[in-house]
């Protein structure tokens, strides 16, 4: 009898109970419906943005392949270059080395010429220089 009394009295209130937890059990599954659908708009957002970051790092890297490319050309043609400018200067040295030794003995060539001489030489020299010679 008890029994029958507590759940004659508790029954409105346990089904009272069971509806609101089934009302917010079902908005609460709203919400996240709500959510997974912001979520996944905000993943094709941000895919998109990735495909567009990936598009830009390959055209980066293709950049890079060809600057990469061109400083390696620069790079040979400065060696070649400075070994050309290295095999000049110890042709020219040699040149000047057996100038010397030869004019070494030469009186003539080791005596002191006039004044005169090396302005006319200077003169000549910045005449030919001016008209390109």
């Amino acid at each position: 009898m008890i029994l029958k009394a507590l759940t004659g009295r508790a029954l409105p209130y346990v089904a009272g109970a069971t509806a609101l937890l089934v009302i917010a059990m079902a908005g609460s599954i709203c919400l996240l419906l709500i959510d997974r659908d912001r979520t996944s708009q905000r993943l094709g957002e941000l895919s998109q943005v990735n495909l567009q970051h990936a598009e830009t790092i390959r055209e980066n890297a293709a950049e890079y392949a060809d600057l990469q490319a061109e400083l390696d050309r620069r790079d040979a043609l400065a060696t070649r270059a400075q070994v050309a400018q290295q095999h000049a200067e110890r042709k020219a040295d040699e040149i000047t080395e057996r100038l010397r030794l030869a004019l070494q003995a030469d009186g003539c060539a080791n005596a002191r010429h006039p004044l005169a001489v090396g302005d006319s030489l200077r003169a000549y020299s910045t005449s030919n220089n001016e008209n390109g010679d």
